[in-house]
């Protein structure tokens, strides 16, 4: 779900230029209203945390069957649960509902249980219905129940609304269930980390209400007492706080999206008199799926359908399977294509449990980036990722969330969202465009298609699309605080081609471990050019020797902003003066072998290395005692691959280097 961050964007236009950066006090006020609806909760906000619901059993199928009136405001309903039995000998199994009556006499209870013909014996209370079935299950075991209920779902946590129009008095009833409404209104097994494999949801509700749900519109049906039954058919695996309902008196307004030769619905409802204003921005969500099927896969929903269903406002946006509600605020570009990306990363791939919520998050609103390239090139991808990289650095503690139990931590805005997508950022750098965009494919058509994933599986299709070992980077950036603030200087002395570079850094976070592990750009500037090397930088302190196309005039941390970092002065360094030719290596280029001529005024030891552009030693030589005369060595590099070494020499006289090529 889109936090109400970007929303707040669009009230303050008038103050604010979509440039600039959102005052925290705003971001603040978007996310205080939905803290203080679940703080209201109390008691009922602990209870459901008995997350992950019943563990025996496996929900298979949701059929949901509501008849609904608003004015007064009320839901009878018939819940089909098909569920198996994961335990031997099941004598019951319990089904999370909401049962808390409130002082305004909100609240459901349960009339009757049955399976078939026969009603089984139930109970309801504190939240849970159990249920015990005629005879014990067998494990692998499946039964179908019926639970029939009424009453008016508890609305404080906004899970399920009745109410009106922003500017009219016309009525309309919508749900919002992430992360722990769904049971506020149907008998569910409230956990993200178990999909059904399909479901039903039918609607019956005065005649001018038109209906909307998940999946695709299989019939309307005209009763005889004035109202209509919208029946929505969903076949696909689906987690039960992305079925949603939403009723009004709707405008539909269609956008297909064609994709080889199938034609997808692409079906907007939008209040009456609110469509003028937002038809433009519709418009583009065609070319959206376009876009992120080219990046992500094909639309995960192309048999059924995809669409909006208006909302309340200061609800934001959230991405239900197929149909995304939105408030009339969000219908602007960048939630449009935030709610969409959720189709892929969210819907089609769930995370498996609220502490990977980035899974969902951050990719969405790395999507949002995405679409800021394709409609503005590098440029307006790097504005957009600068805004995020801004925000991630308020990130407090890790990405992973450690404390579910609050709202406010799942949904943060600097952390699952900005921060998400940072580590999108710095991964797409670390690996490259195509293999990102690979891996990105790889992911949405793996195993975990239309099923759960963490954090570990997603790791795991990084690795395998890259061929590198990603382990540190997951680690430090999913389950570690903080970010690394760099100071670069130059060392030692310069020479013509090449330069010593001190890389210092330190975590922002002091109870986080002291250094981070990551590839970094350095630019080397001369007068005769700049030459732009990437050092692997994998302690605190480190110092590479690389090579310049001239005498340095300075250098240059991250020039292309791929990294969440800080900078303390200078980041752009002036060079130290050129020290004497002390150090002469011949022949070079050469595949087979140098010689290397030093000077070495009195008797001492000699270290001798040479190391790649990433800083791995490839060849060294210690000894321990040098005569006064003694200065000339040489060394074999047959074996070495083709490119750019550093040779660093240190003896008495000090430390020196050279570039040392191998063709």
């Amino acid at each position: 779900m889109l936090i109400r961050l970007f929303l707040c964007l669009f009230f303050l236009l008038p103050l604010f230029s979509v440039a600039q950066e959102l005052p925290t006090d705003g971001s603040w006020f978007c996310q205080h209203g939905k803290v203080r609806s679940f703080g209201q909760l109390g008691n009922l906000a602990n209870a459901r945390l008995a997350y992950p619901g019943d563990e025996t059993i496996d929900i298979l199928y949701y059929g949901l069957d509501l008849k609904l009136t608003h004015t007064p405001n009320y839901l009878r309903a018939a819940a089909t649960v098909l569920l198996k039995s994961v335990a031997p000998n099941l004598a019951s199994f319990t089904l999370d509902l909401n049962s808390t009556t409130t002082t305004s006499g909100e609240g459901l209870r349960v009339d009757s249980v049955k399976s078939g013909a026969q009603k089984l014996s139930y109970q309801f209370a504190s939240n849970k219905l159990t249920i015990k079935p005629a005879i014990a299950l067998t494990n692998g075991q499946t039964i179908r129940v019926v639970i029939y209920y009424q009453g008016i779902p508890i609305s404080t946590s906004g899970s399920f609304v009745f109410g009106k129009h922003e500017n009219t008095s016309d009525p309309v009833i919508w749900t919002l269930s992430e992360p722990y409404g769904a049971p506020d209104w149907f008998p569910c097994k409230d956990t993200p980390a178990e999909k059904v494999d399909s479901s039903d949801v039918r609607i019956t509700a005065p005649a001018p209400f038109v209906s909307v749900s998940n999946g695709t519109l299989a019939s309307i049906t005209d009763n005889p007492d004035k109202t209509k039954t919208y029946y929505w058919r969903n076949r696909h695996p689906i987690a039960h706080y992305l079925i949603s309902i939403a009723s009004s008196n709707y405008t539909r307004y269609d956008t297909p999206f064609t994709t080889g030769n199938r034609v997808v619905p692409v079906t907007h409802y939008v209040y009456p008199e609110d469509l003028s204003s937002v038809k433009a921005n519709l418009d583009l969500t065609p070319q959206m799926m376009k876009l992120f099927s080219s990046q992500f896969g094909t639309y995960p929903f192309s048999a059924e359908k995809y669409g909006h269903a208006q909302f309340g406002a200061g609800n934001g946006g959230m991405e239900h399977q197929t149909i995304s509600s939105m408030e009339k605020a969000a219908f602007t570009p960048a939630v449009i294509a935030h709610e969409l990306a959720h189709q892929w990363f969210g819907d089609k791939i769930t995370c498996r449990n609220w502490e990977n919520i980035w899974l969902n998050e951050g990719f969405a609103s790395y999507a949002e980036a995405i679409y800021a390239e394709s409609t503005g090139g590098t440029k307006g991808y790097q504005e957009y990722m600068n805004r995020f990289l801004t925000r991630a650095k308020n990130a407090q503690g890790s990405i992973y969330v450690q404390d579910i139990s609050s709202f406010n931590n799942i949904f943060n805005s600097s952390r699952s969202y900005a921060k998400g997508a940072a580590v999108l950022h710095m991964l797409r750098g670390v690996v490259g465009d195509s293999t990102f965009i690979n891996t990105l494919r790889t992911y949405s058509a793996s195993k975990f298609a239309y099923q759960t994933a963490v954090t570990e599986d997603f790791q795991g299709i990084a690795e395998q699309v890259s061929s590198k070992k990603l382990g540190y980077f997951f680690q430090q950036w999913i389950y570690g605080a903080g970010y690394p603030t760099y100071q670069v200087s130059l060392v030692g002395t310069s020479q013509a081609n090449q330069v010593s570079v001190r890389l210092v850094q330190r975590n922002t976070t002091a109870s986080s471990p002291s250094s981070f592990t990551m590839p970094v750009q350095l630019t080397i500037k001369s007068v005769t050019g700049d030459t732009t090397v990437t050092v692997f930088n994998d302690r605190a302190d480190q110092t590479f020797t690389l090579p310049s196309k001239g005498i340095a005039t300075g250098v240059l941390i991250d020039p292309n902003n791929w990294l969440l970092k800080g900078t303390e002065a200078p980041t752009v360094v002036t060079a130290l003066e050129p020290a004497a030719a002390t150090l002469n290596v011949y022949p070079n280029p050469s595949s087979e072998s140098v010689s290397i001529d030093f000077a070495t005024p009195s008797a001492g030891p000699l270290s001798l290395g040479l190391t790649n552009l990433l800083g791995q030693r490839v060849r060294s030589m210690a000894e321990p005692q040098l005569g006064a005369g003694d200065h000339s060595r040489s060394l074999n590099l047959r074996g070495l691959s083709a490119g750019r070494y550093i040779l660093s020499i240190e003896t008495t006289a000090g430390q020196q280097s050279r570039v040392v090529l191998v063709p």
